[in-house]
């Protein structure tokens, strides 16, 4: 009986896993290489200037390049611009990306993220995930992860994914997924 429960919360978990709704995207995407993932190198403006939200539908509310990536720091919240570098590590294939924050070109906040390379962008590893209670017996979990790429006019996009699982007893389930997509205008 107890290996039958910890099955049953093992397939739980890994059936929530993060996964990323291409639809947002395919249709204004440049689908770097790793021969040309230095592409997505740097500036661009702070404020995104299209949203699409979980039902692939522009929307209104505009989001900064530190909402997107969950960043929380409020001396950054009237910056202008980020800059974005991507280095390529060869040890193990993977990458390494810098944001800058600036204002008026002075440095306000500066973070890396590693990413992996896959299917033309790069998924920044910030997964993030809170649980609460009992994860799928009372109670739940939150996961979030990014990914950045280009858009047809060589603009930056940010791609979340949002999760939210949880249950009752293992009775009741609740959660929902969202894929949201903001794009920021190239500046240089």
């Amino acid at each position: 009986m107890k290996n039958f429960f910890l099955i049953l919360l093992l397939a739980l978990f890994f059936n929530s896993c993060v996964s990323f709704d291409r639809k947002l995207i395919k249709d204004d995407m440049t689908t770097l290489k790793k021969e040309n993932v230095s592409l997505i190198n740097g500036e661009f403006e702070f404020k995104g200037y299209e949203h699409i939200n979980a039902g692939n539908q522009k929307s209104d509310r505009l989001r900064t390049v530190a909402e997107m990536l969950n960043i929380k720091n409020p001396n950054i919240s009237e910056s202008d611009k980020v800059s974005v570098k991507a280095v390529s590590n060869l040890k193990d294939k993977s990458y390494e990306v810098q944001f800058m924050i600036l204002k008026n070109d002075s440095l306000k906040y500066s973070f890396k993220y590693d990413a992996k390379f896959k299917k033309g962008v790069l998924v920044l590893k910030n997964h993030t995930v809170k649980c609460h209670g009992i994860p799928y017996l009372l109670g739940g979990c939150r996961g979030f992860k990014s990914r950045i790429g280009l858009t047809g006019k060589n603009d930056l996009f940010i791609q979340d994914y949002y999760n939210n699982d949880g249950a009752f007893l293992l009775i009741m389930g609740s959660g929902y997924s969202i894929n949201y997509v903001e794009k920021y205008k190239r500046i240089q």
